[in-house]
């Protein structure tokens, strides 16, 4: 007898009456995230997503223990020494025996600078100075009113000008208080005029006579956040320049400043 023809054969998965399974689609590898290299991170190239580790370098003889950073998204992504450390603990030494007096002059100027930009001073200085810089081996922090002139005739020509106009627009025009006074008041030439009579005989507190000790307050706050080591109000004078409201700031002599003390 010879054999019944059969159909093809069907799936041993399936039964009659139901369909095939289907395969699930083939999801692609993610494509590997690139390395970072140094010439990313000069450049300012943002991360990759996820954590960066950074392994133990060679030859080193810690553990080798992988960090992982991870930066927030809500910040930008990018982690600096300003984030992470807030500017504290830069340890700038501005004691003139330990670094010398050229580097204790440049730290001091760097951070006045830095106390400008975060709010150190909280005593009116950063209202009205600009920048602080090392000039004749001396700091000369720049009032807003003389940013821009030098140490020529001409230039000291130019800042006594600029002092008469601020006396005719009213009394103390350069101060914080008086600018205040002038924007609510208005202008006002012979009470500038009497005020500085006043302020040339000591017949009237100024500014000018409580600018070195808010220098003081701004730099001993600079060495409690660690910013400066080695801060010593002995070792340095603090004055104003005669023209003009900006400020000197000097080493002492060794001699004077003992002399200082003893008294």
């Amino acid at each position: 007898m010879p054999p019944t023809p059969r159909g093809p054969k069907r799936p041993a998965s399936t039964k009659p009456g139901m369909k095939p399974s289907q395969e699930a689609p083939q999801v692609p590898d993610p494509p590997p995230v690139p390395a970072r290299t140094g010439a990313s991170r000069r450049l300012g190239v943002p991360m990759p997503a996820g954590p960066e580790v950074f392994a133990n370098p060679v030859g080193s003889s810690d553990l080798g223990v992988g960090v992982a950073i991870a930066a927030d998204a809500s910040t930008g992504g990018t982690v600096t020494a300003r984030k992470a450390g807030g500017l504290r603990d830069m340890g700038l030494g501005v004691d003139p025996e330990t670094v010398g007096v050229k580097a204790a002059l440049q730290h001091l100027a760097k951070a006045v600078n830095i106390a400008f930009q975060t709010d150190y001073g909280e005593n009116y200085l950063e209202v009205v100075y600009q920048a602080a810089i090392v000039r004749n081996g001396e700091i000369l922090i720049v009032h807003k009113e003389y940013f821009g002139f030098g140490d020529s005739w001409f230039s000291q020509l130019g800042m006594l000008f600029q002092s008469m106009q601020l006396t005719l627009e009213g009394p103390d025009a350069a101060s914080p208080e008086g600018q205040k006074r002038i924007i609510e008041k208005g202008p006002s030439t012979i009470r500038g005029l009497f005020n500085l009579i006043g302020r040339k005989l000591d017949l009237v507190t100024e500014f000018e006579d409580r600018v070195p000790a808010y220098v003081e307050q701004m730099f001993d706050r600079l060495e409690g956040s660690g910013i400066i080591v080695g801060w010593d109000r002995e070792d340095w004078e603090i004055t104003t320049t005669a023209i003009g409201l900006n400020i000197r700031i000097s080493p002492r002599a060794k001699d004077e400043a003992a002399a200082e003390v003893v008294i």
